[in-house]
């Protein structure tokens, strides 16, 4: 059923007023929220009043295949504006120069690749006189692009991160047809060293407007926010360099520098700068409150796989039958097979999963037999979790790698009729944007993951507007392992954002 404008909220229709008359804003909306119809609106508004004449979107992949499109059917006031969708491979985009310039822009990246692991002489040269060809179709087609700007059409422009680098090559900065850029999920450019974020960082200080849309915009801290504010209003509020910055509100945690925490005062002094730029929605206002409910339920490992956890955590050995022993090389390697064994497998040197134990996957299968018909979802953290969730329901739909944007558009409309008992996601790869509250609300963790976003953004899948259960989180957790210890730290990743975002202003 199509919504009208006056559907909206109250808080929504004052963060479109924000961002409308906010050149540059920051906005942190909660899961759930509603960030793509605020955003597609306030866009539309821009463009109506000759502001603007083509926004561009980046996205997650889901989100922009997905959940963009569809908001845009959804609401009245939406249905009918132009869309140009540059979501995931360019293989599925209508016939344009940007898609030849994209479909080029991946070809050469991959005779890149190829030429530097080839060892073959004469195959290197075929390589490289391909290349060149390549090299040289780009040029014309880029030239024509960056020659003719008012081809472009006068439509939002819809695309995912993964074609962030093709348009900030593609174009100099300040010199492209897009007039505003909105970055739904920011905190995908939280790395001070990313290539996408000393891209993007270039073109947006030359932009005429930037909106920054976050649901979870600091979940391991306060340093996550530099680059979201770097990228927003191109350093004037914060200077240019991150480690400028870092020195001179945070102090080394560590003898080698590896954590840092705030010098005293510098919070109070941080959130008085963010609170010239960013915003905030209260949960209180949602129109639906968050309810989900996370109970633990215990794993216990057998023998076996406890001798080879004990041996990994004390040795960084495990000593498996039938295969060389698997040697953890640092700590942190060490953490992430301690984790592997919790979930019933280790993987050696060459990526081969041994079993140790199904002790997740027998509860899992316990815990759908208790919901009876009662869809679950289930959120993975390995690729051979996957394959044991399998083994438990057989083929059951998932959205992760290598789920092509048709199929995981079938499955989500699937799940959110109520056909699918069972759906498997990789929070990376489904953890943000989906509206998938209609089809159940229950999740199970069947592997947590280090991340604060990643779990808060997965759970708002199910727990969020529209939602008319009660949710439940099931979190399958090996007792006294590495488990419990993720679980601790998201608790505690969880009060410092609090913390951060409670100290924001609302509107």
């Amino acid at each position: 059923m199509t919504r009208k404008f006056s559907d909206l909220f109250d808080y929504q229709q004052r963060a479109i007023t924000y961002l409308y008359e906010h050149d540059h804003a920051l906005a942190m909306l909660p899961v759930g929220a509603g960030k793509s119809v605020i955003g597609w609106t306030a866009a539309t508004e821009l463009m109506a009043a000759g502001v603007v004449r083509r926004p561009l979107v980046f996205a997650p992949l889901r989100v922009a295949q997905i959940t963009w499109p569809d908001e845009r059917d959804q609401w009245e006031h939406l249905t009918g504006q132009p869309l140009v969708d540059w979501a995931g491979e360019p293989a599925g985009w209508a016939d344009s120069p940007w898609k030849q310039s994209r479909l080029l822009w991946g070809q050469i990246a991959s005779a890149q690749a190829r030429i530097v692991r080839t060892g073959d002489a004469s195959r290197k040269y075929d390589l490289q006189t391909r290349l060149a060809e390549l090299l040289g179709e780009q040029r014309r087609v880029n030239r024509g692009l960056r020659k003719n700007l008012d081809a472009a059409p006068t439509s939002v422009h819809v695309t995912s991160f993964e074609n962030l680098l093709w348009l900030c090559e593609l174009y100099e900065p300040g010199q492209s047809p897009f007039d505003l850029w909105i970055f739904d999920e920011i905190g995908k450019l939280k790395n001070p060293k990313s290539s996408r974020y000393k891209a993007v960082r270039k073109h947006t200080r030359e932009v005429k407007l930037v909106w920054g849309l976050n649901a979870t915009p600091a979940p391991e801290g306060m340093e996550d926010l530099f680059t979201q504010v770097q990228v927003v209003d191109g350093g004037k509020l914060w200077g240019k360099s991150f480690y400028q910055w870092r020195s001179r509100y945070f102090m080394p945690a560590d003898f080698r520098g590896y954590t840092w925490r705030l010098q005293p005062g510098a919070h109070q002094r941080l959130t008085q700068d963010l609170n010239t730029l960013a915003f905030r929605v209260d949960e209180a206002e949602l129109g639906y409150q968050k309810n989900i409910r996370h109970t633990p339920r215990p794993v216990r490992l057998p023998p076996k796989a406890r001798e080879a956890y004990e041996a990994m955590e004390l040795k960084m050995l495990v000593e498996i039958e039938a295969a060389d022993d698997i040697v953890a090389m640092s700590k942190a390697t060490a953490a992430m097979k301690l984790q592997q064994i919790t979930q019933g497998f280790i993987y050696d040197e060459e990526g081969h999963a041994h079993t140790l134990h199904e002790e997740k996957p027998n509860a899992l299968a316990k815990l759908i037999d208790e919901l009876g018909k009662e869809p679950l979802l289930v959120a993975y953290e390995f690729a051979e979790d996957l394959h044991a969730i399998q083994r438990v329901w057989k083929n059951v739909p998932y959205l992760g790698q290598g789920v092509s944007a048709a199929a995981a558009r079938e499955h989500v409309e699937r799940w959110n009729k109520r056909e699918l008992p069972v759906l498997a996601l990789h929070w990376m790869s489904a953890g943000h944007g989906l509206n998938l509250q209609h089809g159940g609300s229950h999740i199970c963790w069947y592997g947590l993951p280090w991340s604060l976003e990643g779990f808060q953004q997965t759970n708002g899948r199910i727990d969020r507007q529209g939602q008319t259960r009660a949710c439940f989180g099931h979190v399958l957790m090996a007792e006294d392992t590495v488990d419990e210890r993720v679980w601790a730290v998201l608790a505690e990743k969880n009060a410092d954002q609090n913390a951060i975002i409670q100290a924001i202003r609302t509107i």
